[in-house]
């Protein structure tokens, strides 16, 4: 994983800039006018909270799910490597919200990711590897752009750390995840 970042990172032309500068690299400077619409109107601490927590909640939950029924020894790998990751940002990530004296985002699924994660587990072994990967680019795709969003415009500064520290491994995330389509 570190090589893929460090790859990405130099492919991207910031050399030693930094995970927080190159994830930052592209936006103008505060109170700079540009003429892009934001992407997002900025979420409160506590919706980008509970958006992160029940996000990698998801990618746990269904990589879980395709380690177990996936056909392709690549999504297989990938489903891994999601599990593996997740559970390791979630660790980091609730060491955030502790730190910043912020109250946990609730622990389980939100309706949303609960069907969507029932929908995996409804689709038969022939359709499983092509809904898991989308579903996996949806999710990844919303949680760079949460990401993104926070760490650019975020109001606590704990937090918005966190999202700088996590925007490079989500963008890294969805391109793999884009790749296995």
């Amino acid at each position: 994983m570190m090589r893929c970042v460090l790859s990405l990172l130099f492919t991207m032309g910031v050399g030693t800039m930094g995970i927080a500068g190159a994830a930052l690299a592209a936006d103008p400077p505060v109170g700079q006018a540009t003429n892009q619409a934001p992407s997002a109107a900025m979420p409160s601490t506590e919706s980008f909270l509970a958006s992160v927590a029940v996000n990698a909640r998801f990618e746990i939950a269904s990589g879980k799910l395709a380690v177990e029924r996936a056909k392709s020894a690549a999504i297989k790998d990938f489903a891994y490597r999601m599990v593996d990751e997740h559970t390791a940002a979630a660790a980091s990530f609730n060491e955030a919200v502790s730190r910043a004296k912020l109250p946990p985002p609730p622990e389980k699924l939100d309706v949303r990711h609960q069907a969507m994660l029932d929908n995996l587990k409804a689709h038969d072994a022939a359709s499983f590897d092509k809904a898991y990967v989308e579903a996996q680019v949806q999710v990844l795709r919303e949680t760079g752009d949460l990401f993104r969003t926070y760490a650019t415009v975020g109001d606590n500064a704990r937090i918005k750390r966190f999202a700088q520290d996590q925007l490079l491994t989500s963008r890294a995330h969805l391109d793999d995840a884009s790749k296995l389509r």
